[in-house]
């Protein structure tokens, strides 16, 4: 169990990790100069994933991802979402100020720990979250 030291470091850590993750992206050459992305996605949504005692549970950011180009294939063990987001043309620009969106291709895949009844997998997306809900096979929940 952690104490309020512990756990006060860790958050520390993890904003660490997001605000380095954030610099990272902003920095790359791929960000400034669009360039094609055959074979692996080149950004990845974020994601929550929850277990209920029915439901494995997928939450995914696509704000900006027409439903359209966006495709949802359930398995067994995992769930892979992949598209393409893409932006309004900018016109002239002459300098960028703060380039933050990611754009253009992404793969997802996420798999998890229980098999689930893959045809009776559901999903809709609501002001640009995407609710993927896939009904357990085995109906428990194991409490950590």
């Amino acid at each position: 169990m952690m104490d309020d030291f512990d756990r006060r470091i860790l958050d520390e850590f993890k904003e660490l990790e997001r605000q380095m993750g954030r610099m990272l992206r902003s920095t790359s050459l791929s960000r400034t100069i669009p360039m094609s992305s055959s074979g692996g996605g080149g950004w990845q949504p974020d994601v929550d994933v929850y277990e209920t005692t029915d439901d494995i549970i997928v939450l995914m950011d696509t704000a900006g991802i027409d439903m359209d180009n966006m495709t949802v294939t359930a398995e067994k063990n995992s769930i892979t979402v992949q598209g393409r987001r893409s932006l309004p043309k900018r016109g002239n620009v002459c300098c960028i100020h703060q380039l933050e969106i990611e754009t253009g291709f992404f793969k997802r895949t996420i798999a998890f720990s229980v098999a689930v009844q893959v045809a009776a997998t559901t999903f809709n997306c609501h002001n640009g979250i995407l609710e993927i809900k896939m009904p357990k096979e085995t109906k428990n929940c194991p409490l950590p």
